[in-house]
């Protein structure tokens, strides 16, 4: 397409480009494409803006097809961003017309001279543009960019585009550079991605919250100062249990040897972790890839294996039950990823031949790695095998104390595994054990048992060992800030060789590096970044084994600031308990009975919400016949006027049709109306009249009527229910079956979720779960063309320098390769061979051989909420097929067809009295369950 060449903004200035047959933005119409494009020199670097009207759909479908963009060959265009504009959405409201949508693309540059630029939309367009000499106009544009661009930070955090870092630090980067302040993102859950996390994610050191921690230290808010002050004595927002009586509990002969502030997860038989390793190694070593697989992959269990020289064989796995008893995993902290302190505890029935296998293990280790060392140490006046390599590939020590072996990577855990062994502070004295013990008494032989006690959260978040972290977070992400701003200032053709250098340019804050503790990061001989105080990135020294004594200024008003988020979020941190049991319910039919219990609850944040339940009841609403998906929450009586009532609904087969458009998958009606569901209430309080509407007439001879409220919906009244719902037959449907029947046990909520094979909404499932599955593939190729769009970084080396940003390796979920495609006009793009050819760039439809994960192993599930005294627990049963599909099974489609013309609803037959208890047959009938124990 021949070059076009505009100096101004305005008309006449504007450029008509007509695109015949070109589909602009993936649309296979004729499209005209009005584009306008000015450009103002400037410092630090120039301005530009390209304006394009394109048809509606395209304007949506720019901001999810990595081939939109705008660049230059001379790699003068810098941190481009794209905007869709909204400003006609009101218009086409009232014409009922679809106008064109307008999408804009801000850039900088450097250099004055006139700009080549080449335009993907996709198909490449060449627009020159000479750079104007306008103070006002560049401050103007120059304002319009730095929007632009936060509105992209904030895209970036709000819909998990692709890892956030490399974002953060650019914009943390021109936040500073333009004297800005840091955004501050809109919406609930970015407010605590903005403040560093969830409390989750602050306590697992998660992407968010290493994000935070290199905003701050681009913002210079983390100037570490000189560690001079003890550690704090601090009150720390954590719940102990103090037992009233002392009761005799059972407890395996392991958690004597367990220290209590050690997370435990106990498996009770060598069989029993083997099924465990089996179970997560079949559904790909990730609980979550059971729903939507993930893209980055960190050998975390490998990675820990070979550190403490365990390895399995086909030998090892025959002979572990004749040799081993029992067997745990044990730890201080769950930072796998940078160098964990964790352990794990065995149970031996023999001796000689469990420590003969270690020993030879450990030697075959030593062996393995060059440099590596098996020595002697004196460890609480025990002999103590300790392996280690150089580059800390291998930290393991081999402690043993009778019949228990330990093997772990911190010293530390091996000094209170002794003292443990002495009667001092070990878990099975802990009374929140304890309580977990007489709630799961070990007679049930469960699965898994795992507990986080009152002290391992209290060593967690105590002083010292969150300056820890913190140090070595902020280590880490010094070694990211200076990669990337060197990055940054190559392509702006800077200095970029020292971080004086860098700071000069406004890259980074002056005293970028400084820590309280001295660390910094060199390279080895072998060309490998290493930290002088912790090790090599992955391999660090545990924490554990490496608290401070002393800490700065700084550091402490950090830490107040965590304790305060951690206060505010969550009020208290108190014990949790999970347990796993698992059996055979028919053949191929596997029963996963999980419980969650949380002891002393009302000093947590969830104590405001769980005093709006009601007392437990032991009666439910009974199960509907074509219910897919059903709750039941009692309430407590002041919600509903009165006395405690039950909340109840549910969704129902049916058509729920589903379209692409700009590369989403959308529901084009409302999405209340589209679904067959209802609500209802029991007995009958005015507590859903007041949110939905109380009745527009006289209920007629079926009890129905119309609503007044905000929602057109259907009303039916049956003795003391009280049902609402958008369709009508699904009140004549429910309504001839409602009833409460008998429950299992007393509880607050009951989910139920049946199998969805063979039901509509197989077909809805499938396609929302592709298009997520696709979104997380295409996450991983919009980092990395992110890191070629904003950095420059050359496209054949974005994958491994992807990699290496987010400390593991990107791996596409669909099961495709990611690889360099080139595109008409010769712009290339990381893209997954798994999508093409239909999805490749953007999301056209869902492939008829897709399948998704869950529903391959799926069978149904049901759970149920039970308030106690002073606890919280939540039991699920998940029922699970180790079978998967034949290929070419038959499937329900996925494009249902819009429904016929509705019937008139049949004349309903006269229901059972309802709330009257009866006896219901469970639909479909669940498989036999053994006696649980509360």
């Amino acid at each position: 397409m021949p070059s076009r060449t505009t100096n101004k903004f305005a008309p006449p200035a504007t450029i008509l480009l007509t695109l015949l047959a070109l589909g602009l933005f993936g649309n296979p119409r004729t499209a005209n494409a009005e584009i306008r494009v000015e450009a103002f020199s400037g410092q630090p670097l120039g301005v530009g803006r390209i304006v394009v009207d394109v048809p509606s759909e395209g304007a949506s479908a720019a901001m999810n097809d990595d081939r939109t963009t705008v660049t230059d060959a001379a790699g003068r265009v810098l941190y481009p961003t794209v905007e869709p504009s909204r400003e006609r959405k009101v218009l086409r409201s009232l014409l009922g017309v679809q106008l064109p949508r307008r999408v804009t693309f801000y850039f900088l540059f450097h250099g004055n001279e006139r700009l080549d630029l080449e335009l993907y939309l996709p198909q490449r367009v060449q627009v020159t543009v000479v750079p104007r000499d306008d103070r006002r106009g560049y401050n103007e544009l120059l304002g319009e960019w730095w929007k632009a661009y936060v509105a992209m930070y904030s895209r970036v955090h709000r819909e998990a585009d692709y890892p956030i870092g490399v974002q953060t630090y650019l914009t943390a980067m021109w936040a500073g550079r333009l004297g800005q302040p840091m955004p501050k993102l809109e919406g609930f859950l970015v407010r605590e991605q903005e403040q560093g996390g969830t409390v989750v994610g602050k306590l697992m050191a998660d992407e968010a919250h290493r994000a935070s921690v290199l905003r701050d230290l681009m913002l210079g808010e983390l100037d570490s100062g000189e560690a001079t002050m003890p550690l704090p004595d601090v009150a720390l927002p954590v719940t102990d249990l103090q037992l009233e009586t002392q009761v005799e509990v059972a407890i395996e002969p392991m958690a004597s040897h367990v220290p209590d502030d050690c997370y435990y997860v106990r498996f009770g038989t060598f069989a029993n972790y083997l099924w465990f390793k089996d179970f997560l190694g079949r559904w790909q070593g990730d609980l979550g890839n059971m729903l939507i697989q993930r893209s980055i992959y960190r050998s975390s269990s490998e990675q820990i294996s070979a550190m403490l020289g365990l390895a399995e064989s086909k030998v090892s796995a025959i002979l572990g039950p004749q040799v081993i008893d029992d067997v745990a995993l044990i730890g201080f902290d769950p930072y796998f990823a940078d160098g964990a302190s964790v352990g794990v505890l065995f149970h031996a029935k023999n001796n000689f031949l469990l420590s003969t296998s270690f020993n030879q293990q450990r030697s075959a280790a030593a062996k393995a790695v060059e440099g590596a060392k098996l020595e002697q140490l004196d460890i609480a006046g025990k002999k103590v095998s300790y392996l280690t390599s150089p580059d800390g590939s291998l930290r393991s020590y081999y402690a043993t104390d009778g019949n228990f072996h330990l093997v772990t990577s911190s010293r530390r855990i091996v000094e209170r595994f002794y003292e443990a062994a002495a009667g001092q502070r070990q878990l099975a004295a802990a009374p929140d054990f304890l309580a977990a013990r007489m709630a799961y008494p070990i007679e049930r032989d469960d699965r898994v048992f795992v507990h986080l006690s009152s002290a391992f959260f209290r060593n967690l978040v105590s002083p010292g060992y969150r300056i820890e972290l913190d140090r070595r977070l902020r280590s880490l992400e010094t070694q990211r800030g200076l990669e990337l701003a060197r990055l940054a200032a190559a392509q702006e053709n800077l200095p970029n060789e020292t971080e004086e250098e860098l700071a000069s340019g406004a890259f980074l804050p002056g005293g970028f590096s400084q820590r309280a503790d001295g660390a910094r990061w060199t390279v080895d001989d072998n060309g490998r970044r290493v930290e002088s105080v912790r090790g090599y990135r992955g391999h660090f020294t545990p924490i554990a084994d490496s608290v401070p004594e002393l800490v700065s200024e700084s550091e402490l008003r950090r830490y107040e600031q965590f304790l305060g988020d951690l206060r505010r979020e969550a009020g208290n941190l108190v014990p949790v308990t999970a347990v796993i049991h698992r059996d055979e319910v028919e053949p191929g039919i596997e029963r996963i009975a999980i419980d969650l219990f949380l002891q002393r609850y009302s000093t947590t944040n969830l104590a405001s919400w769980a005093k709006k339940l009601g007392p437990a009841s032991n009666l439910r609403l009974a199960p509907i016949a074509g219910d897919l998906a059903s709750a039941n929450v009692v309430l407590d009586g002041v919600l509903g006027g009165g006395e405690p009532f039950h909340l109840f609904g549910g969704i129902r087969d049916g058509v729920f049709p589903l379209t692409i458009a700009g590369g989403n998958v959308e529901v084009p009606l409302q999405l209340l109306s589209a679904i067959e569901g209802y609500v209802g209430t029991w007995p009958k309080p005015a507590f859903l009249e007041r949110f939905l509407g109380r009745p527009a007439g006289p209920y007629d001879a079926n009890g129905m009527a119309r609503t007044t409220g905000l929602f057109d919906l259907w009303v039916r009244r049956a003795d003391d229910f009280m049902l609402f719902s958008f369709k009508e037959r699904v009140l004549f449907d429910v309504g001839t079956q409602i009833a409460m029947v008998e429950a299992a046990r007393p509880a607050q909520a009951w989910v139920q979720i049946q199998d969805i094979l063979g039901t509509q909404y197989e077909g809805v499932a499938t396609a929302l779960a592709y298009a997520r599955t696709r979104d997380t593939s295409a996450s991983a190729s919009r980092f990395m063309n992110s890191l070629v769009r904003q950095l420059h970084v050359e496209p054949a080396a974005a994958y491994e320098l992807a990699n290496e940003l987010v400390g593991g390796e990107f791996l596409c979920p669909l099961g495709g390769e990611y690889e360099l495609a080139e595109i008409p006009g010769g712009l290339e793009v990381w893209t997954s061979t798994a999508a093409a050819p239909n999805n490749q760039f953007l999301l056209t439809e869902v492939p008829g051989d897709y399948r998704f994960p869950l529903l391959e192993w799926f069978r149904g599930m049901s759970a149920e909420l039970v308030r106690g005294e002073d606890s919280l627990t939540l039991s699920a049963e998940v029922f699970i097929s180790g079978e998967r599909p034949a290929p070419g099974a038959p499937r329900a489609p996925l494009a249902p067809q819009a429904p016929s013309a509705p019937t008139a609803p049949p004349v309903p037959t006269t229901p059972a009295a309802p709330g009257v208890p009866r006896d219901v047959e469970e639909l479909p009938p669940p498989p036999p369950q053994p006696p649980r124990n509360p």
